[in-house]
């Protein structure tokens, strides 16, 4: 299961936007995860709390849409 690894790198990319941005809060996470990628959206979901444990993120939620192709992106960050 590489998809908590995979949620552990998107935590540390997230953080590092919204300490960039100063933003003080973050609702939602939203990725995009493409239907050919190798990553499975049910294990994302599984895998973010433990990602999130300990850090300003543990009380947001976690959005994956499904879309065409092999794409696996951070699609958007809900903050203020």
């Amino acid at each position: 299961m590489h998809e908590l690894g995979i949620m552990y790198h998107i935590v540390e990319r997230v953080l590092a936007i919204v300490k960039d941005n100063g933003f003080t809060e973050v609702q939602t996470i939203v990725l995009n995860v493409g239907e050919q990628s190798e990553v499975v959206p049910q294990y994302l979901h599984a895998c973010y709390p433990a990602a999130v444990d300990g850090t300003m993120l543990e009380k947001t939620s976690l959005k994956v849409e499904m879309v065409s192709g092999s794409e696996f992106v951070i699609k958007e960050i809900h903050a203020r």
